[in-house]
């Protein structure tokens, strides 16, 4: 009788061994999610293309805002994968064509370095998901200054408008013999080709990626470190790495800036929505597209009621937070260009940053591939 007692207070401890053992895990596993949701991120915010560049920290979820700060000024800058460092690009003059420069600084505004020179009008860096490399955008020629023609065709390129503001002047010139040759005059606008390029962090050596005549920068895959994904001249393209190798991502022109979320699964872009920029999400692949932000009949009939012309607000430059469930994006439905943050699927839409914050940044943004927003 005695030993069964005995047995069963081994089997009674032994459950409540198990049972405080599966309390503590669980213990430990939400303390370690409370931990991440309040560690603290940074959100790096650029004003405007070379203009002054701030950073604020938050949670994860882009709770709590505090501490804005400016750090520099510079071109697109960007976090690296471990949050502690910022790259940016620089330009030693504004002219299509001039040399321009990579740099890395420090979130605590330490630490700003030289990584490479040289480069031609550098933009749009990205870290590699190791933070050991650096894709860029840079030119690579064609046309870089407006050039003068006469011809006898009509021109199907953009051109620049002269004193008069006529794009076309018809010049008709009789020959001797009688006949008459009708040219038109025109001056063409610049059109610079961009490429690709990737550095090496630690030496700042350079080396070219395959690319189209137009190919601008805009997300290396976080799951898959030999994917690249860019903007190409008919839509979003992605390149092997490893292989040199590309192929259609999407088939839209109106497709910019994709930002992959953390865990690879989805891509977000600023999309030019007829007259107007908007923020779709997709799939990995390219497919499941779905429209995320979108002004409402009601503001635009509210709109109406108030005198003013109705206008679809801008919605641009979205940004993933580092637990994926929140995108942050600048808008400018208040009558500026402000940061405001939604839920992955579009819900929720408000500010970001509490109004004094939102007040000291003067963003200015432009639709020409710019990066505004860098969370991690």
């Amino acid at each position: 009788m005695r030993a069964k007692q005995c047995f069963d207070c081994l089997h009674i401890g032994a459950r409540l061994i198990t049972v405080a053992a599966l309390s503590f895990l669980m213990f430990i596993i939400l303390h370690r999610a409370d931990v991440e949701a309040q560690a603290v991120h940074h959100l790096v915010i650029q004003t405007m293309s070379g203009g002054a560049i701030y950073v604020v920290d938050l949670d994860a979820s882009g709770e709590n805002p505090r501490h804005l700060r400016y750090l520099t000024d510079g071109i697109d800058a960007a976090l690296s994968p471990d949050g502690t460092q910022i790259a940016f690009t620089r330009w030693d003059h504004p002219s299509l064509g001039a040399l321009g420069s990579l740099w890395v600084i420090g979130v605590d505004g330490g630490g700003e370095r030289l990584i490479a020179d040289q480069l031609r009008q550098p933009k749009a860096p990205i870290w590699s998901p190791d933070g050991s490399r650096i894709v860029i955008n840079v030119q690579t020629g064609d046309r870089l200054k407006p050039e003068h023609k006469c011809s006898s065709e009509l021109p199907n390129a953009p051109l620049q408008a002269d004193a008069d503001g006529d794009y076309i002047r018809v010049v008709v010139e009789v020959e001797q013999d009688g006949d008459v040759e009708v040219k038109y005059c025109y001056t063409l606008l610049p059109r610079p080709y961009w490429g690709l390029g990737t550095i090496d962090v630690t030496n700042g050596s350079f080396t070219s990626l395959p690319h189209s005549l137009f190919s601008y920068v805009g997300d290396w895959d976080p799951q898959n470190p030999w994917r690249l994904v860019y903007r190409g001249e008919r839509g979003l393209v992605n390149l092997d790495l490893d292989h040199g190798t590309s192929w259609p991502l999407t088939d839209d022109v109106a497709d910019r800036t994709p930002v992959f979320s953390p865990d690879g699964a989805y891509i977000a872009v600023t999309y030019w929505q007829h007259d107007h920029w908007e923020v779709h999400r997709m799939n990995a692949d390219g497919s499941g597209r779905v429209r995320l932000t979108e002004t409402s009949l009601r503001d635009l009939a509210d709109q109406r009621l108030s005198g003013q012309e109705p206008r679809s607000w801008n919605n641009a430059a979205p940004a993933w937070s580092p637990d994926g469930q929140r995108i942050a994006f600048i808008t400018d439905r208040t009558g500026r260009w402000e940061v405001w943050v939604m839920n992955a699927d579009g819900s929720d839409q408000r500010p970001l940053l509490p109004p004094e914050m939102q007040t000291q940044l003067n963003i200015q943004y432009f639709g020409v591939d710019e990066r505004v927003l860098s969370w991690r």
